[in-house]
């Protein structure tokens, strides 16, 4: 018997939240509750702007401050209150939270070679490994997948969130997924039919 693949789409605006302040400290932060810069604010607005003509079900959103902020700007053109959930949020970098870039490679040359190349067997001190923080992801992606079977549905969350979801819905290995630019405020367009993805965007920056 031949299978029936279902003609619905949801199309899901995948959206890393604005620029934060004192972003070009080259600091990382996976769970600290830090702002928007005025640049991040202005990002905001442009994404709300681009995504006005369509017609958004629903807004989502990571529980953190520098995504709420955008959210918001977004969901105010629908008339749509943003629905938050900490699953969204970044993988928590436990002690490395707040670092510079460098402080983390002059400190734990080892621990940043496993995250580039192994990730599947890192851990941050004290934090979240990357199976856990991607099992969270595939679940969160699996409920809203259930939410949404078809429709416009917008998700505001973390440069790691997007990653996550952009390299399992490509089928990419874990290893490879830092090798997707996401800058901030940059709009990533996924097509769900029947279940299967197909990436329509990538790294938009208005």
């Amino acid at each position: 018997m031949t299978r029936q693949y279902s003609t619905k789409c949801l199309r899901l605006y995948l959206i890393r939240h604005g620029e934060i302040e004192g972003a070009n400290s080259r600091r990382i932060y996976g769970h600290s509750d830090v702002t928007l810069s005025a640049a991040g604010i202005e990002q905001s607005r442009r994404l709300a702007e681009r995504l006005a003509g369509e017609r958004l079900s629903a807004v989502y959103s990571s529980d953190l401050k520098r995504a709420i902020a955008t959210a918001q700007s977004i969901a105010a053109r629908h008339s749509l209150t943003v629905q938050t959930n900490t699953a969204w949020r970044e993988i928590d970098m436990g002690k490395w939270d707040g670092l510079s870039l460098n402080d983390v490679y002059m400190q734990n040359e080892e621990s940043v070679r496993l995250l580039f190349e192994e990730p599947e067997s890192f851990q941050y001190p004290d934090g979240e490994s990357f199976l856990a923080f991607n099992a969270r992801i595939e679940e969160s992606v699996k409920d809203l997948l259930e939410k949404h079977a078809e429709g416009k549905v917008a998700l505001i969350t973390h440069g790691g969130v997007a990653r996550a979801i952009i390299g399992t819905a490509l089928g990419m290995p874990m290893r490879t997924w830092l090798r997707l630019a996401q800058g901030y405020g940059c709009l990533n367009i996924i097509d769900w039919y029947d279940g299967h993805p197909i990436l329509d965007l990538l790294n938009f920056q208005s």
